[in-house]
């Protein structure tokens, strides 16, 4: 089997280069957004389950120069993809990978080791995909191998009490992804991502904490394009300039 080419690209107006698969499943824009939607204090750890090359872990280094961050990817490429990367963005002090499949449960020193808990999960359940997709690089990265109650637990395990945990999913499995989030975690906070202001949201970003119940608040969203195509001023700011997602109604989350 020919293995594809990689690529060089560049994250966040430049300030991030990632070396990635020339095909099969690529960062997108999720993974930027993803990582401006996660918060970190002086000190405090966050792990990137299902991590892939890096592209949530890397920019949330690049954004938060304090953030000690860990990849965690069943993929040994993706993981040496994400190695070489943090070695030429020069993060090797604070960022770390290690290759281990969530299916096979939490390592004991994974278990509440991390303030803030991210991931860009699998968003496909195998009964919805399509066959045809299944066999190919995309396919395997985005259909799920295992249920996402499962890939949940094992975030939330990782992750201290009272810590955080923030994914990004598609918005037409909001119902179930709330469903799930309520029995380990409270303080919901929902911010839907919409491609135009006058379209249904595609994508949703979800905070949470781990042991803690309080209402779920929908947030105010993020609109991606202008009419023209281009990104709107708010998005640019965050896919291109680095700043960070803001969940309105209220502080800055820790």
């Amino acid at each position: 089997m020919t293995v594809a080419a990689e690529t060089t690209d560049r994250l966040l107006g430049g300030r991030v280069e990632i070396r990635q698969p020339g095909s099969g499943f690529r960062v997108s824009v999720d993974a930027v957004l993803l990582a401006a939607a996660v918060s970190l204090g002086h000190g405090q750890r966050a792990l990137d389950v299902g991590c892939g090359a890096g592209g949530a872990t890397l920019c949330l280094a690049s954004r938060l120069p304090q953030a000690e961050v860990l990849g965690v990817d069943r993929d040994a490429r993706m993981s040496e993809c994400l190695r070489a990367n943090i070695s030429a963005n020069k993060f090797e002090d604070r960022v770390a990978v290690e290759t281990m499949d969530v299916a096979h449960g939490v390592p004991g020193h994974l278990r509440g080791a991390f303030d803030h808990v991210f991931s860009n999960p699998p968003y496909l359940p195998a009964h919805r995909a399509d066959s045809r997709t299944v066999a190919d690089a995309v396919g395997a990265a985005t259909i799920e191998s295992l249920p996402f109650a499962d890939w949940l637990s094992f975030m939330a395990a990782c992750c201290r009490p009272k810590g955080r945990l923030t994914i990004v999913h598609r918005a037409d499995r909001l119902e179930e992804l709330l469903a799930g989030i309520a029995k380990l975690a409270g303080e919901i906070r929902v911010l839907p991502i919409w491609p135009r202001a006058d379209a249904p949201a595609k994508r949703v970003i979800i905070t949470a904490r781990v042991g803690v119940q309080t209402p779920t608040v929908l947030c105010p969203g993020l609109v991606l394009h202008a009419p023209d195509g281009a990104y709107t001023l708010a998005a640019r700011e965050i896919i291109e300039g680095g700043s960070s997602l803001a969940f309105g109604g209220g502080p800055d989350l820790v």
